[in-house]
């Protein structure tokens, strides 16, 4: 579990606009659906330090989205409860980042299917 946790945080951290396709590849090679919390916890936290990759994280997402719509589910849902949270404790700076995230999974077309 935490050999998961660890290759699943590392390739997350990892991604940028010119590797996408190879960590989707290589993301894909473990069991992404037994650490979809995970995998969710680790895009999530990815975009919250890094708020100017969001469109490549989006992207991940979106891809995640077409193999496994369980998984984008639960970060749409985490993120949404995310941005609750961070506007109920008045953090401006997450609540913004969260904002942006959630935007742009709008634009995918990924919120709007779970939201209906």
């Amino acid at each position: 579990w935490e050999a998961l946790k660890e290759i699943i945080n590392d390739q997350v951290n990892e991604v940028n606009k010119s590797n996408l396709s190879t960590i989707i590849y290589e993301l894909l090679k473990y069991n992404i659906i037994r650490g979809r919390g995970l995998l969710a916890n680790a895009i999530i936290r990815a975009q919250i330090r890094s708020p100017s990759s969001t469109p490549v994280y989006v992207a991940l997402v979106s891809y995640i989205h077409r193999k496994f719509p369980l998984i984008s589910e639960l970060i749409c849902k985490r993120l949404i409860s995310s941005f609750r949270q961070t506007y109920q404790r008045n953090d401006k700076i997450n609540c913004l980042t969260t904002t942006k995230f959630v935007a742009h999974l709008i634009n995918q077309n990924i919120v709007c299917i779970f939201f209906k």
